[in-house]
């Protein structure tokens, strides 16, 4: 498993294509005989890398997890007792747990002792049956199905029912 420092959001390419107008010898604008600006044929092409303002990154963040807003995105959180090591290219959580208290619910979001554009997001599960080696969790943007946002392997644990799990990122860092 490939493990990454945060979430990017830049930095982008940007770029200002420019047509120039032809121009006369006190710098007025040539035109045609219909009065239609005449430009050179070449483009001038003026290119850059963006960041990402600290707002953008708030907003980022809060359009993704903040529960708050309704704009929220990735908020479910789902567990499995799979072994699958998460790739980039998962779609699914494999073996998703659906039952026994265990099912995917919507995280609490939070930015207590958080920096600029990050965030805490956790769920606690109280299990209502035995649940063995509960290892892999996922960010979805839905209750059921959706997309994945996120996903992570943990040291795997046991609960039987009455045990609560803590399921928690902390912290989601956009950068």
């Amino acid at each position: 498993m490939s493990v990454k420092e945060g979430v990017g959001f830049g930095p982008n390419r940007v770029v200002f294509e420019i047509r120039r107008a032809m121009r006369d010898d006190l710098g007025e604008a040539l035109r045609d005989p219909a009065g239609n600006i005449l430009y050179h044929e070449e483009v001038e092409v003026l290119e850059s890398w963006n960041i990402i303002v600290n707002a953008g990154l708030e907003a980022a963040k809060d359009r993704l997890f903040n529960t708050a807003t309704t704009q929220t995105v990735a908020k479910y959180i789902a567990l499995s007792c799979s072994t699958h090591s998460p790739v980039v290219g998962d779609t699914t959580l494999d073996a998703e747990i659906a039952a026994g208290g265990l099912s995917r619910a919507e995280g609490t979001y939070s930015v207590s002792g958080c920096g600029v554009g990050e965030c805490i997001l956790s769920k606690v599960f109280t299990a209502s049956a035995t649940h063995t080696d509960v290892q892999l969790m996922g960010l979805f943007d839905a209750a059921s199905t959706g997309d994945l946002y996120f996903e992570a392997i943990v040291t795997p644990c046991t609960l039987i029912s009455g045990d609560q799990l803590t399921a928690k990122w902390d912290k989601i860092t956009l950068s």
